[in-house]
């Protein structure tokens, strides 16, 4: 690991090949490459993703889209559960002053 150069697409490719159809893990020809098996595994995904885009710029812009979607259901759902959160606490406050 350690090396800070770029990649040219094909590298990336035949990396992402060596272990999608050469039975090789992730870690062996991240190893190989001088990656993180992170990169690799991100590599991974963008080829699946749009083999014919990936590494060309465009699987970048999907992917930053994917994860821009994210973001914002996962903020959604913090929200929904701040708000049942307080619900909560109300409820729990008027039956601990009004015992049944």
């Amino acid at each position: 690991m350690g090396r800070r150069s770029e990649f040219s697409r094909e590298e990336k490719i035949a990396a992402v090949k060596l272990v999608t159809e050469g039975g090789r893990s992730l870690l062996s020809v991240a190893n190989e490459y001088g990656i993180h098996e992170n990169t690799l595994g991100k590599w991974k995904r963008q080829y699946a993703i749009n083999p014919e885009g990936a590494f060309n710029g465009e699987a970048v812009l999907d992917e930053a889209s994917a994860q821009e979607r994210e973001l914002q259901q996962l903020k959604r759902r913090v929200r929904e559960l701040e708000e049942e959160n307080d619900f909560l606490k109300k409820v729990s406050a008027y039956f601990a002053r009004n015992p049944r």
